[in-house]
């Protein structure tokens, strides 16, 4: 018995493990050193609601704390933010793309060789991305992007939380070296 227990939860942890994640996608300009870069403004226009026809995707709510979880993350990666003289404008993109999948009912008639009903039901699926973008204030050339399927439909409480992860995990391919200080620890120096 204590073998079942053993191999049944070896089972779940591989499961576990080898259920459904989405990875990062990204690219970046290998002839430029992000480490030269110190300033970064975060994209006004990014802030703006754009599918309104997904109100629980894409609303002011969100925008805003992926906008907050982006500003961390480039003050983790050593960058202050300057409105007056920024080198960078980092921002960020949700894409939703909407698929109806058409799934058939047909019953045979068990007198006559033919199909007696045949109905169709659709189903409407959402699929969102996040995409979170570094470009050159100057230039206006992007220089790091990355991208991650996710479910912005979440509780208030949950929703926060899952936005730092998902720009968290986003920026772990950002290509700077230099690291900054957490700007939500408060510690003295």
């Amino acid at each position: 018995m204590k073998v079942y227990s053993i191999i049944s939860g070896f089972l779940l942890v591989l499961l576990l493990n080898c259920a459904a994640t989405s990875e990062v996608v990204y690219d970046y300009n290998l002839e430029v050193d992000f480490n030269q870069y110190n300033t970064y403004v975060l994209c006004v226009e990014d802030f703006t609601v754009e599918h309104l026809n997904y109100p629980e995707l894409d609303n002011e709510m969100v925008r805003q704390a992926i906008g907050d979880a982006v500003a961390t993350e480039m003050e983790n990666k050593a960058h202050k933010t300057n409105v007056f003289n920024p080198q960078l404008q980092a921002g960020f993109r949700i894409i939703i793309r909407e698929e109806t999948v058409e799934f058939k009912n047909c019953e045979h008639s068990k007198h006559l060789d033919y199909w007696e009903s045949c109905t169709i039901h659709e189903q409407t699926y959402e699929e969102e991305t996040l995409i979170v973008y570094v470009a050159d204030f100057e230039t206006n050339k992007v220089l790091w992007h990355a991208s991650l399927l996710c479910d912005l439909n979440k509780p208030d409480k949950k929703l926060k939380p899952y936005i730092n992860d998902l720009v968290k995990d986003l920026f772990d391919t950002y290509p700077k070296t230099q690291v900054g200080r957490n700007p939500d620890e408060k510690k003295e120096l």
